[in-house]
């Protein structure tokens, strides 16, 4: 059953030695100097990435985000460091659709702590909560076809590869093929959820 009403904005879910913290205006400065760290792997990567994007512009993101998990249209959460706090990432639910009980995931993880299973670990806490706590059937995601990464990180949370849809986005004047995975409450019945 989908869940009736936003969860409360106090939630912090934690896998291993990261957690997922419900993203505010206070990650604004550790946002921008991971994003700005990871530019060039972002860059071609996320829809989102626009090298003329300024702070300002993350701030009003930030703003949206927060208003958003209101309507109950997008969590978006900061990943930290659960021991001393350091930003590491971001992981969202966005596009979250009650009538379909469905939603897609993104991740991303800053440069300097790539290839230790952050994003892997996050994204399947953050589907399982998705699935336990708001009731959604279906969590997506996508991820353009040459983004080697993300496709590692998909397979390495347990998300279900579904199949590669041609010219499916465009961004910047481009096509681009996604690869798209999922994860549906079944994926979480054994015990090692």
């Amino acid at each position: 059953m989908l869940a009736m009403s936003p969860p409360s904005r106090d939630i912090v879910l934690s896998t291993g030695s990261v957690a997922l913290v419900p993203l505010d205006a206070g990650h604004l400065d550790d946002m921008w100097a991971a994003m700005t760290e990871s530019a060039g792997a972002l860059r071609g990567t996320m829809a989102w990435w626009r090298d003329d994007q300024t702070k300002n512009d993350i701030a009003a993101w930030t703003s949206y985000a927060e208003s958003a998990w209101q309507q109950g249209t997008l969590y978006a959460f900061s990943v930290v460091d659960a021991a001393g706090g350091r930003y590491l990432g971001a992981c969202s639910l966005e596009n979250v659709d009650a009538t379909r009980a469905s939603t897609n995931l993104s991740y991303w993880v800053r440069s300097s702590a790539t290839g230790r299973g952050i994003a892997s670990g996050a994204a399947r806490r953050l589907a399982r909560w998705a699935v336990d706590d708001l009731g959604l059937a279906r969590v997506e995601i996508t991820m353009v076809a040459t983004n080697a990464a993300s496709i590692a990180t998909a397979r390495k949370s347990g998300a279900v590869f579904e199949g590669r849809l041609r010219n499916r986005a465009r961004w910047s004047g481009e096509s681009h093929d996604m690869m798209v995975f999922s994860f549906v409450p079944r994926d979480f019945t054994s015990s090692a959820g």
